[in-house]
């Protein structure tokens, strides 16, 4: 069984250039940059020393793509530890110029950081590039759309929903292949929050792809695997369609 992946949207560059300065900088460049930790999550700065090392790669830079890999060396607490650990992630990013990036196969906290990284290596901004967060005009954009190319949901999970029986449901969950017999337009405005929409798309550039997205600006997908450069690419150029940008 494929193993699923995470990933995360990032935003269009709110600059653009024409080629990237440097191959490899390393988490030094990072943190010292001017400004740069404006744009960091404050937990990376209230603990000393959370980020130990890392660096941003270049891989190949196309007419329309950019390929990068990221490392980090971080500590971080787990369930139940007391104390920090030592961890190392490597995960990719793949950025649509002028348009989407998607930063495959990272914890949440390590996405939010890719964003200001590549801010900085690439555009000498912090903020040029963020997490694509998700509106409850979004999700509605994004079912419509789904629809429209023959795709399905199969997952919502919805924060205060009204109902006329139980009153105010604080969390309502839904999966499984019957889902779209609900009225999933009535189940969405019912609710305050969309937390998250699961699809299912049969074709998308000749393969069936089956994810969910959350309100954060985050998903994990089941299939494809994530394996080849036109897997990342699709789901780029889905989610550029879908949303209009």
């Amino acid at each position: 069984m494929p193993i699923p992946k995470n990933f995360a949207i990032l935003t269009k560059p709110r600059i653009e250039v024409d080629r990237v300065d440097e191959k490899k900088y390393n988490l030094d460049f990072l943190m010292n940059f001017p400004g740069a930790w404006k744009a960091l999550n404050e937990k990376w700065l209230e603990t000393p020393r959370r980020l130990i090392d890392g660096e941003i790669q270049l891989l190949s830079d196309f007419t329309d793509y950019r390929h990068f890999v990221i490392s980090i060396n971080y500590t971080r607490k787990g369930i139940a530890a007391k104390e920090y650990r030592e961890e190392k992630a490597e995960f990719e990013v793949w950025q649509h110029k002028n348009g989407f990036s998607l930063v495959v196969n990272a914890p949440r906290e390590l996405a939010e950081l890719t964003a200001t990284f590549l801010s900085v290596a690439v555009y000498k901004d912090p903020f040029a590039v963020r997490i694509r967060k998700l509106s409850q005009e979004d999700f509605f954009t994004l079912l419509q759309y789904v629809r429209g190319i023959g795709g399905r949901v199969i997952v919502l999970q919805l924060r205060y929903v009204k109902t006329v029986d139980m009153g105010e449901l604080s969390v309502l969950k839904i999966s499984g292949e019957t889902i779209e017999g609900e009225s999933i337009e009535k189940l969405l405005n019912a609710a305050r929050k969309i937390t998250r929409i699961g699809f299912q798309i049969p074709t998308l550039n000749g393969e069936q792809f089956k994810f969910w997205v959350g309100h954060w600006g985050g998903g994990t997908i089941y299939s494809p695997t994530m394996s080849k450069p036109h897997h990342a690419w699709s789901l780029i150029k889905f989610f550029e369609e879908a949303l209009k940008e």
